[in-house]
């Protein structure tokens, strides 16, 4: 009887291990993949975001619908992690609001690329800083500006277009 009770309580173990590992470890394990995925793409890209115009256009518009994917997969891989507000602090995982922020902004990237105004390449850096902040990532792009930087840039050139 005691043999009976040790093999079963270790397959209950075993179940509930995987369980846990299934529900809650693999898409945690996934979303920071992700986030990993999100970093190089802003770091590998950035030339093509900035540039756009002047790249092939098929180029520049994989990259736009790389960035849209990579949202969407974002809220995705958010969904799938049970109980997400009860254990994102112990996990250090962003909330909910971020990861929704993030996704929004790299839709916005992405629909901004071909932008005609003169501002735009500060936008685009100015979402790519809210995207790494979002997500607790460290911004790729070292040597960029500031987001106050940016945010005086914008401002100026808006000021200056009303002239």
């Amino acid at each position: 009887m005691a043999l009976f009770t040790t093999i079963l309580a270790g397959v209950t173990v075993f179940v509930l291990g995987q369980i846990v590992l299934k529900w809650m470890i693999e898409p945690i394990q996934e979303l920071r993949k992700l986030k990993g995925e999100i970093l190089f793409h802003l770091a590998n890209d950035h030339a093509i975001i900035h540039n756009a115009k002047t790249v092939n256009k098929e180029i520049a518009l994989e990259v736009g619908r790389t960035l849209e994917r990579l949202g969407a997969s974002l809220l995705a891989n958010q969904h799938l992690i049970p109980i997400y507000s009860r254990i994102q602090k112990l996990f250090k995982l962003p909330d909910r609001e971020k990861i929704q922020f993030a996704a929004k902004r790299l839709l916005l990237i992405s629909n901004s690329i071909f932008g005609e105004e003169h501002d735009i390449h500060y936008k685009l850096d100015l979402y790519r800083i809210d995207v790494c902040e979002a997500l607790d990532i460290e911004d790729p792009i070292k040597d960029g500006m500031t987001r106050e930087e940016l945010s005086n840039a914008i401002r100026e050139m808006r000021n200056q277009s009303h002239v």
